[in-house]
Order: structure tokens, then C-alpha cells, then sequence
């Protein structure tokens, strides 16, 4: 039997590559009549970067920078010498896995790191960037990055602003005249699979709680993301929230849209024709996907979704495995999934689930591999 496991990564937990290494790993305890493809996938978050270099044989380059609570940590980006592109992954420098859960404050957290690692590329003659920006810790509007890039937020006294969401209360006005030609002249290229504009019920602000933000702040957010999308009406004629996407990682996406005249595309999209994934669910017999937490909502537009959508196309049956999975998922059995299963159960807390991950996710694939009938194909 060949078995694909193409699964995204269980955020805060996992990245792609190491969900598919112990999925595969329990697998092959049960039978080497499996023969396992892995092929770790990703849509802009956690992964990416690696995913895309590896495929695209390129490199790997590692530099101190300014974390997302403006401390020092170290940082990777890859490189493709050859096609001068280089791929710089937000979560790296910006990420929530940089940031331990209580000390949380999308407030304060900034992506002056992200910026750090685009300028290091553009020093290094990359022409084209392309930017990741899934799983961040930040609701800055890229203004930490841009800044590092020579754009200038600045105040009604003309002083520039605080470089987090703080700051964007007192945002006055952007002032790029200082942006070098270099810079101006790289093609930075945003890869995100995230729809939400930037403002109101559906914006940005949905993913405030998960970035640490109380309901004391939450006002505070809103204010500062309707300012930034003010100031960018006023300065450029663009209304971000007529921009899908614009609203991702915290605004970053639609800023740098507005400032760098970057484009948006699906990091699913680059990625799955990068690792040729239609071919491989094509050429499998069953496919094995999934993400940390799988409920109705991956129904739009997420990971999971797609790789079901493809199988289905194929008539290959999909097993889910994911961190946690909520009842309304159930819907995913009327495209073909035959069977969903989690790491999270009642006898085992989340913080253990995290902790414990990678024998979780082997013992579970153990289990998936022993019931599963070999012997009798899966009549579609």
C-alpha cells in the first residue's frame, strides 16, 4: 500500500517535516508493507521557508536578529543562489513559538526582525523575496519590518511612532522617501493562505486572543488597526479592506501591499506545485494529512481542506490526523475522509499533548496502521 502523509504543521507544537517524520515512524512499526511517501506541507506559516529551499535546492542562512519582544534570537532564512530568490519565513523572527504563552502581548511585539532578515537578502543581491507570513505573535501592520526597509511612520509632530500596535494610535503619517533604490527595486512577494481584511468582525483582530491579547486591549487593537488603514486610504487611495488577506499576520500583509506595491499569493498554491503534491496524491493509495487543531472552519481555505479537495479529485480516501479535533469536522466525511483522528483525548491535557507530541503522533499512526485493513482496498 503507498501511503502519502502530507500534513501541515501542529502550530506551537510541530512543523511539517517533524508531523510527517512521526507519523511515517508509527507507521512503519506496523507493517513495510507501507511504502510511506512524506511530504510536509505548509501555506505560508511554520515550514515554509524550509519546504521551499529544500525543493527548490537551495540553502540555508542563519543571522542574529530582533525578536519579536525586541530581544535578540537567532533567525533562518533560505537562499537560491542560483535564481537569486531568497525566502524569508515571518515566524522565524515574529513567530508566537518565540514568545512562551503568558508573556503574550500583541500590544508591544514587533516584526523589526522580519525586516532584518529582508535587508540581509536584499545586501545579498536576492532580487526576489519571497515572505511567508503565517503564525505571528504580532498586530504591528508590518511597521517594524518597513521601518528596517527605510519607511518612517511618524506622528502629528512629525516623530516617529512606537514600532508595535502601541504605537500605531499616534500613526500620523508614512513617510518612504528614505526607502533605498535596492529595496525598492527587490520584488518582495507575500505568501499567505489567510482571507481576513484588516479591519472589523472578520479582520485582523480575530486572531488577537490566540497572539495573547486580553479584553482590556481588544479596544485598543481595533483603534489602531482602523487608524492604519486611515492613514494608508489617505496616503495611497487603497482601502485595505477591500484587499483579502490584507488583515493577516497582524496587518503585515496589506501594509506591505500598500508600501512596497508587494503582491499576495497562496503559499499553498506556490508550495504544492513546488512539491509536485497533485502527482504524488495521484500515484497513492491513501492519503494521510492534517494540522494542530482540525474543526469546521478549515473548511475555507486552509490546508487540510485542499489536500481533501485533491484527493477527492483522485478518489484516494483521507485519513485526518491532527492536535484536536471538534465535533462539526465530522462534515470532512462527505469528501472522501474515512477517518479522523486525535492526539488531544480526555486523560491527556493540552499542555501534554504539546509537550508529548512526537510520541503521541507515533503511537497514534501505530494504532491507524494496526486496524487498518490491508488486505481489503477502500472502495470509494
Amino acid at each position: 500500500m503507498k501511503v502519502l502523509v502530507a500534513p501541515n504543521s501542529f502550530k506551537e507544537s510541530l512543523n511539517s517535516i517533524e508531523v510527517a517524520h512521526h507519523i511515517a515512524k508509527g507507521l512503519r512499526k506496523v507493517s513495510r508493507k507501507f511504502k510511506i511517501t512524506e511530504l510536509p506541507l505548509a501555506d505560508g506559516g511554520t515550514g515554509t521557508s524550509y519546504i521551499m529551499t529544500k525543493a527548490l535546492d537551495g540553502e540555508f542562512v542563519s543571522r542574529k536578529v530582533t525578536g519579536p519582544t525586541n530581544s535578540m534570537i537567532t533567525a533562518t532564512y533560505g537562499v537560491v543562489p542560483k535564481q537569486r530568490v531568497a525566502i524569508v519565513e515571518l515566524a522565524e523572527a515574529a513567530g508566537l513559538k518565540l514568545i512562551p504563552k503568558k508573556e503574550r502581548n500583541p500590544l508591544i511585539t514587533t516584526t523589526i526582525g522580519v525586516g532584518e532578515l529582508i535587508l540581509d537578502a536584499v545586501n545579498n543581491r536576492y532580487r526576489k523575496i519571497i515572505l511567508g507570513i503565517g503564525d505571528s505573535a504580532t498586530i504591528d501592520c508590518g511597521v517594524g519590518a518597513l521601518s528596517v526597509l527605510g519607511a518612517r511612520f511618524l506622528d502629528r509632530k512629525d516623530s516617529p511612532i512606537e514600532l508595535n500596535c502601541k504605537g500605531l494610535l499616534n500613526l500620523k503619517r508614512i513617510d518612504t522617501s528614505q526607502i533605498p533604490e535596492r529595496v525598492k527595486s527587490t520584488k518582495i512577494t507575500i505568501a499567505c493562505d489567510v482571507k481576513n481584511i484588516l479591519t472589523g468582525r472578520y479582520g485582523a483582530l480575530v486572531y488577537a486572543k490566540q497572539k495573547g491579547a486580553k479584553r482590556a486591549t481588544m479596544p485598543l487593537i481595533r483603534k489602531a488597526l482602523k487608524i492604519f488603514k486611515k492613514v494608508v486610504l489617505k496616503q495611497y487611495q487603497i482601502d485595505l479592506d477591500k484587499i483579502p488577506g490584507s488583515g493577516a499576520a497582524g496587518g503585515i500583509g496589506g501594509a506591505f501591499v500598500a508600501v512596497m506595491k508587494s503582491e499576495m499569493i497562496s503559499g499553498f498554491g506556490l508550495i504544492k506545485e513546488l512539491v509536485y503534491l497533485e502527482d504524488a496524491i495521484k500515484a497513492c493509495d491513501l492519503v494521510i494529512t492534517g494540522e494542530g487543531k482540525i474543526d469546521k472552519q478549515n473548511l475555507y481555505g486552509k490546508t487540510t481542506k485542499k489536500v481533501v479537495d485533491i484527493a477527492y479529485k483522485y478518489k484516494k480516501p483521507v485519513i485526518l490526523i491532527a492536535g484536536s479535533i471538534t465535533k462539526d469536522a465530522e462534515i470532512f466525511y462527505k469528501y472522501g475522509v474515512i477517518g479522523q483522528y486525535s492526539i488531544l483525548k480526555s486523560s491527556v491535557s493540552l499542555k501534554n499533548a504539546i509537550k508529548n507530541a512526537p510520541k503521541l503522533l507515533e503511537d497514534l499512526a501505530y494504532s491507524i496502521g494496526k486496524n487498518f485493513e490491508i488486505a481489503s482496498p477502500y472502495v470509494y
